[in-house]
């Protein structure tokens, strides 16, 4: 049975639905040792559940954070996530809490962005 999460150590999930390309610089805000930091990552693909992005900071699995993405017909969302994969510089991003103005901002700006395959959990 295929699960919408996997608990392996990579952090890597199944998709809930399909990542497009998507180019953008972003914000990551978070919260660690009492500190608020801010952070600078680079978007390579985008989804109504997540995003993937490099960012040269070390960032944990399961952090919670908040990306400030540029999506058409907004200069900026603010989109609570979580750290769900890790590898090198490499993060994925899950949505937790997506409004549905949030949702079709997203949809807008990936029209006709191409879909990138999926085989199944990378390591």
């Amino acid at each position: 049975m295929v699960t919408p999460f996997s608990d392996d150590v990579t952090g890597s999930a199944d998709r809930i639905s399909p990542r497009q390309v998507f180019e953008a610089r972003i914000q990551i805000r978070l919260q660690r040792d009492n500190r608020k930091l801010s952070l600078q990552g680079w978007a390579r693909d985008l989804s109504e559940s997540g995003l993937g992005a490099f960012v040269a900071e070390a960032l944990t699995l399961d952090e919670l954070v908040t990306l400030e993405v540029p999506l058409l017909d907004s200069d900026k969302q603010a989109i609570p996530a979580r750290v769900v994969r890790a590898l090198g510089t490499e993060y994925g991003f899950q949505f937790t809490a997506l409004s549905a103005e949030q949702r079709r901002q997203i949809r807008a700006t990936l029209k006709g962005h191409p879909v990138i395959p999926y085989h199944g959990n990378r390591r």
